[in-house]
């Protein structure tokens, strides 16, 4: 079972140094994906800036030759679904057959300020899903949907990869997990406890086979932030602070584990955290318990304890990682190779 689990990287938004090294990096101690944030602006306290992502995907694609190259994730609200089927396609043919589209609802960050309407996030999100897959395996598209009409649309050339770039559906719903069973390659949630997760697991499968497909080709992936070190206790120093802002910024986390959050001002899906509201989001964050972190999906310690976790996670039935790790750009690399050392390579050799 061991060898079926795979290890992905989320890099960060910018800059674009830090984004080539840790990429390369990260193939060369045997990564199986990297991950690019798909956002226009960065999260963040201090610093806001964000690289377009299917352009640095492509710009990897030439400086790496075997690491799948996948966002993390896409909307469909900046991009019309054929614009974004074709970049995942021009990327999988520049990669060689690399991509992974990585798909999801939307953040209001990305959408609100620039006027673009987010609305009837999840219908959107199927319908949009729909039209890539029939762009990318049918000659000539004919769509009547609520939110898209295509009449003998086509795109050439078709990607690399066949019958299509994998789909990972960024999904933590009841319904979104759906659209993971009825469309997904892939799943990938974000910060699950291991109890949540198994009971995803079991309902994208039950989607699947209601909707006659196979679940078990569907790969069981999961988003999780973190802090790898060699002390535990430096570990759990560096990753409190920013473990707190992002469980405001996704209270339900807080709610998962049995506690109620303070306010939901800083929820980040819909609604706006930018930089006039870094102040009191750091003020909120600090008076969070550390009592919150320990008991959150947030994994922090030495290898050891992430392989304490992780096998959690693989009985849950989880078979790719991908790893967030809230460090400095500064120290990014050595957490990698630290990660790819000790806990990359106990799976591998198990």
């Amino acid at each position: 079972m061991a060898e079926e689990v795979k290890f992905g990287i989320e890099g960060p938004n910018y800059p674009w140094e830090t984004i080539s090294e840790v990429a390369v990096l990260a193939e060369q101690l045997g990564f199986n994906s990297y991950w690019m944030p798909d956002h226009t602006v960065a999260t963040g306290v201090r610093r806001w800036d964000a690289l377009e992502a299917w352009g640095t995907l492509c710009a990897l694609a030439l400086k790496t030759k075997n690491i799948k190259l996948a966002s993390g994730v896409s909307d469909t609200y900046r991009y019309h679904p054929a614009v974004l089927a074709q970049k995942a396609t021009t990327c999988d043919i520049i990669s060689g057959g690399r991509a992974i589209l990585g798909i999801g609802i939307g953040e209001a960050m990305n959408l609100v300020p620039y006027g673009i309407p987010y609305d009837k996030p999840v219908s959107r999100t199927e319908e949009a899903v729909m039209v890539i897959k029939k762009l990318w395996t049918e000659d000539f598209v004919d769509f009547q949907g609520n939110y898209y009409k295509l009449n003998k649309a086509f795109l050439q050339p078709k990607p690399v990869q066949q019958p299509h770039v994998p789909i990972y559906i960024a999904a933590s719903s009841p319904r979104t997990m759906e659209l993971v069973g009825r469309y997904g390659d892939g799943w990938l949630p974000a910060n699950l406890t291991v109890e949540r997760y198994k009971d995803g697991v079991e309902a994208v499968k039950e989607a699947a086979r209601k909707a006659g497909r196979d679940p078990d080709k569907i790969d069981m992936a999961h988003f999780m932030y973190g802090v790898v070190a060699k002390d535990r206790d430096e570990a759990r120093k560096s990753v409190m602070l920013p473990a707190k802002l992002l469980l405001l910024t996704r209270p339900r986390i807080l709610e998962a584990i049995g506690y109620t959050p303070p306010t939901y001002d800083f929820e980040m899906t819909f609604k706006l955290v930018f930089p006039r509201d870094a102040e009191a989001w750091l003020a909120k964050a600090k008076e969070l318990p550390d009592e919150v972190v320990e008991k959150s999906p947030i994994v922090y310690g030495t290898p050891d304890d992430f392989i304490e976790r992780f096998d959690k996670y693989i009985k849950a039935g989880c078979r790719h990682f991908v790893m967030n790790f809230q460090v400095s750009p500064k120290i990014l690399k050595e957490t990698v190779q630290l990660f790819a050392e000790k806990v990359i390579a106990y799976f591998r050799k198990a």
